[in-house]
């Protein structure tokens, strides 16, 4: 598969689409147009381009379809919801894609491209096999099993991102993804890769606040909620969704909690019933109290490895 690389420079998308202001006097506003299924667009920062495919996710922030790119790439394409202004999209736009280009470790997901048409944002991304939350809910997957493998490569994706300051702040079954490499040697098998991805809201551990922080309720860490009781937001906010994600691979099926449940401490009272060899690790991690949770990715994976 050929690798299209972004220019070498600051992140930065091309000069924005805003008509100038016309004879008259009055200033014509950014109308945004979402893509159409089967379509062709093309990046005004590569000269690619992408024939749109079927949706195949979407998040607070964005829609992700299928695209196949001018070299018959097989990848996915984020468009960035119009959630603000257009200067704010824009800005946002700018501000995931000097992440994704900083951050670029072979378990997060890779970018290939980004650009504006228009009037919408769009962040071309490699494409993944399956989200984990599809993959645990297949017949006869076991999470005892698949566990360690799958924390290994996600742990190092976190730990990086940690060891850049950053805070991914929203990982769970549907931002973990699936990778699928053929071996040439054996080409009727797959090699899986396990990814992290989405770093739309991922931030300097020095910004972030309960204020900047939006999740589903099901999967905000007892210290978003309240912070005086269970401690700052850092890094080990992290560390607890790794938490839940690994619980949920174990469970084999996505858990939807509540505030109350959360603040009750019910995932770890969860981890100590079905951890198995497991369940120091996982109760650890999800502990309420910041200060008594795992204190990095790579505790927890020293954990994970330590008989319970």
């Amino acid at each position: 598969m050929t690798n299209p690389q972004l220019p070498e420079h600051d992140a930065q998308l091309p000069a924005p689409e805003v008509p100038a202001t016309v004879a008259d006097g009055q200033v014509f506003v950014p109308v945004f147009t979402p893509p159409v299924e089967g379509e062709s667009i093309t990046s005004t920062l590569t000269g690619n381009t992408y024939r749109i495919g079927p949706v195949i996710g979407e998040g607070n922030f964005g829609v992700v379809y299928e695209c196949t790119d001018t070299w018959e790439n097989l990848l996915a394409v984020k468009m960035l919801k119009p959630l603000g202004t257009y200067e704010q999209v824009r800005e946002s736009a700018i501000a995931e894609l000097e992440k994704l280009r900083l951050l670029r470790h072979p378990n997060v997901t890779y970018v290939h491209d980004a650009f504006e048409f228009r009037h919408t944002f769009y962040i071309v991304f490699e494409r993944c096999w399956q989200p984990i939350n599809q993959f645990i809910q297949s017949d006869q997957f076991n999470g005892h099993l698949w566990l360690r493998a799958i924390a290994r490569q996600i742990l190092q994706a976190v730990h990086f991102l940690h060891c850049n300051d950053y805070v991914h702040q929203d990982i769970h079954g549907g931002n973990v993804f699936i990778a699928t490499r053929s071996d040439d040697m054996a080409p009727n098998d797959m090699i899986f890769t396990f990814m992290l991805g989405d770093l739309g809201i991922t931030k300097m551990v020095t910004e972030i606040d309960a204020q900047n922080t939006v999740l589903a309720e099901w999967m905000r860490a007892p210290e978003s909620i309240v912070p005086a009781e269970y401690g700052p937001m850092d890094h080990r906010m992290d560390i607890y969704h790794c938490g839940l994600l690994f619980l949920q691979i174990l469970l084999g099926h996505p858990l939807t909690l509540t505030t109350e449940e959360v603040l009750n401490g019910v995932p770890r009272k969860m981890a100590l019933q079905v951890g198995g060899s497991f369940n120091f690790a996982l109760e650890k991690a999800l502990r309420r109290h910041v200060d008594y949770r795992t204190a990095s990715a790579l505790e927890f994976w020293r954990d994970l490895n330590t008989p319970a």
